[in-house]
């Protein structure tokens, strides 16, 4: 009996590494997203020492200038996590649009995954059907060579 043999087993393979692309292209979506979460936070850290230094600062006294210098750098750290909190909106968008690609490129494979499982199926039920035949006929010649035998005696 003959093996059975996908003939679009290469469309298959190249479906299958499509799908691992986009598998890939999911996780450093997922990963941006992370490490732009970290960065929040650590902005978020940063800011709050500076919030405790200069309130220790100013109960120390300090001088205008330098309160000014404080603040502004206070600004630029909460302009820095606006602009994260954004770039994170942006990367929650791209990884939508990867989330729906990896969809598609794995229902793309599975649907040739069934597909082959059905020609298999067909292909090892006639195979069977073939085998089961011949084995009727060989049955079917020792009968008769035997009924023959038996009457000839």
């Amino acid at each position: 009996m003959k093996r059975f043999a996908f003939k679009l087993q290469p469309l298959l393979n190249y479906r299958e590494y499509l799908e691992r692309i986009a598998k890939q292209n999911t996780a450093k979506a997922q990963m941006d997203i992370v490490l732009c979460e970290n960065q929040i936070k650590n902005l978020k850290h940063t800011r709050d020492q500076h919030l405790e230094r200069i309130e220790a600062e100013l109960e120390q006294g300090t001088s205008a200038a330098q309160f000014r210098q404080s603040r502004d750098y206070l600004d630029a750290v909460e302009t820095f996590m606006e602009q994260e909190k954004f770039r994170k909106i942006k990367l929650s968008g791209i990884l939508k649009e990867k989330l729906l690609v990896l969809k598609k490129k794995t229902i793309d494979k599975k649907v040739m995954e069934i597909y082959r499982e059905r020609l298999k199926t067909e292909y090892n039920q006639i195979m069977l059907a073939a085998e089961q035949k011949e084995l009727d006929e060989i049955s079917s010649l020792k009968t008769a060579r035997k009924i023959s035998h038996e009457a000839s005696e």
